[in-house]
């Protein structure tokens, strides 16, 4: 493909072949929001160059030169890949298992107050009832286009007043045989309840491109406790771009981690609408590139009532070739007085070719507000080097000593130990390969 209109034509024609391989099976209200959300898509278009969401992340351009022609093998529904090599070990939590975009297992002993449906291309979930009410797919290209071809994900639901005491553990998992996937999530967490949500992206075999294209939406009730953590360590040639969106309700409270390691091309876009008062939102990141690797997170809070707190932190250091961007735009409105909103991103150039495009921003309406923001990008400090140097370290253990401390803040907040300790594994040995 040599055009952008190329790219569009090729999805229109898959969007074709989805809505032909039904034979009308699906309900009509999901056939309407196909329909609409495919309309947004070529209205929008993929973003160009003078796209000012996407200035820094060429996607249009890289799937142009990446996306093959050839569809990945479809699998029958009733092969089971041996995936279990695949999984985090000694992870306990409730399993939902994705193949080359397809759901091939899913956890039935749930406890109680815990529960989870398949999302189908027919529509015969109850998801389908809450799909597109909080991901707006007439402003975003990617979420008119998942909106328009997603074929499989999961329903979560967590009743109220109940306490889920280990996660929901999302694997993606893919192969050489995936060209494409389109995923979709709709997660519900009632009032008065705990619970949280891991997603894994992993490429299993092979170095050929793919493109995952995922949006996951989540409503968070009254007085709720809900944290999320998305994990992208072993993505190889994957093109991702991944919309989360978040609506919390008042007194609310939810926790966002995005620990990236691996990607070609990585586009995480997290959006926490803040619709009630007394809400806490925290908003975490790690990225650590090398080679050269591209990885944009672009955050957005919007806060709409009055006494709440949100802090954002993102963190990246960057070697080699590789290429950085944060955009991270907090907005009060006028009836959101006596807000507090902080938001900062940190960022380590270890190499004279590494870049990090940054801008955090701020838009207020209201006058009785605790608002900050703020970037930095440098290198490591010489001072603190030459300390650990004094103190029988060689330089590069003190490089990977001074690397692993600057890290360590944003892994403090995963509350899965075992997830944990994975992450601090994977991000002692990229320091070493890296600096050792």
């Amino acid at each position: 493909m040599n055009t952008e209109q190329e790219l569009r034509s090729y999805f229109q024609e898959k969007y074709s072949s989805l809505t032909s391989g039904l034979n009308g099976e699906q309900t009509a209200d999901l056939s309407q929001l196909r329909h609409k959300a495919l309309d947004s898509f070529n209205s929008l278009g993929f973003p160009q160059n003078k796209s000012e969401e996407y200035k820094y992340t060429p996607i249009t351009k890289t799937l142009l030169k990446s996306l093959r022609t050839d569809d990945h093998q479809v699998m029958e529904p009733q092969t089971v890949p041996p995936f279990n090599e695949y999984l985090l070990p000694n992870l306990k939590g409730h399993l939902v298992v994705f193949w080359n975009g397809r759901l091939v297992y899913c956890t039935d002993d749930l406890p109680q107050g815990l529960s989870i449906e398949p999302i189908d291309p027919q529509g015969n979930s109850l998801a389908e009832s809450g799909i597109g009410t909080i991901a707006n797919y007439q402003k975003d290209a990617f979420t008119a286009l998942n909106t328009a071809l997603f074929n499989h994900g999961a329903f979560i639901k967590v009743a109220k007043r109940s306490v889920i005491e280990e996660p929901v553990v999302l694997y993606h998992l893919w192969d050489d045989r995936a060209n494409y996937m389109q995923t979709r999530h709709l997660v519900t967490a009632e009032a008065n309840s705990h619970s949280q949500v891991v997603e894994i992206y992993k490429c299993t075999s092979g170095t050929k491109n793919t493109f995952h294209n995922s949006v996951t939406e989540v409503t968070v009730g009254k007085n709720a406790h809900f944290s999320y953590h998305k994990v992208q360590t072993e993505c190889g040639e994957n093109i991702h771009v991944g919309n989360t969106h978040i609506s919390q309700a008042s007194d609310s409270t939810v926790k966002c981690t995005t620990i990236t390691t691996e990607g070609r091309m990585v586009r995480n876009n997290l959006n926490l609408t803040v619709d009630g008062s007394n809400c806490e939102s925290h908003m975490y990141g790690l990225y650590l590139l090398h080679g050269t690797n591209h990885v944009d997170n672009h955050t957005r809070v919007d806060h709409r009532l009055p006494h709440c707190y949100s802090n954002e932190l993102y963190k990246g250091i960057i070697n080699d070739r590789a290429a950085g961007v944060f955009n991270g735009k907090i907005f009060v409105r006028q009836d959101a007085q006596k807000t507090n909103a902080f938001q900062s991103n940190k960022n380590l150039l270890l190499s004279d070719h590494a870049s990090m495009n940054t801008k955090p921003q701020l838009e207020i309406w209201a006058d009785d507000v605790k608002c900050s923001h703020g970037a930095t990008t440098g290198q490591l400090d010489e001072e603190q080097l030459f300390y650990l140097r004094a103190r029988g370290l060689d330089k590069q253990q003190a490089r990977s000593l001074l690397l692993y401390a600057f890290a360590q803040e944003t892994l403090e907040q995963v509350t899965s130990p075992v997830l944990k300790d994975y992450l601090d594994q994977v991000i002692q040995a990229r320091l070493i390969e890296d600096h050792g």
